[in-house]
């Protein structure tokens, strides 16, 4: 299982700042993604909602806040760590889904292919 530090410094690496409350909303999705790898299928229906009722929040807040951490990253020198973290080349910011994607999928590497 991924130590939850691991999870926690990922987006600090990134130049996500734990002033965001996409910070926060992020660690929530990679902990369910890795909880169960099939909830990576159905964002909307899986991980946002179950998100959300744990904030006491909405759905469209989750994903705003998230893209706010992503712009954070994309906008930072830290784009470079995302970019070789992606498996796939990136012309401009990934979407919600596909940067959670991208960090369950690094985060699963660092582990040695095993998140479980």
């Amino acid at each position: 299982m991924v130590n939850t530090k691991i999870i926690a410094d990922l987006p600090i690496e990134l130049g996500i700042k734990r002033t965001y409350k996409g910070y926060f909303f992020l660690i929530a999705a990679l902990e369910l993604a890795i909880t169960d790898q099939k909830n990576l299928l159905y964002m909307s229906k899986s991980i946002f909602p179950v998100i959300a009722a744990r904030y006491g929040t909405t759905y469209s807040c989750i994903e705003r806040n998230i893209r706010t951490a992503i712009n954070a990253c994309w906008n930072s020198p830290n784009r470079e760590k995302l970019l070789t973290m992606s498996p796939y080349p990136l012309q401009k910011a990934p979407s919600v889904t596909a940067f959670i994607d991208i960090l369950y999928w690094y985060l699963k590497n660092q582990e040695g292919g095993s998140l479980y």
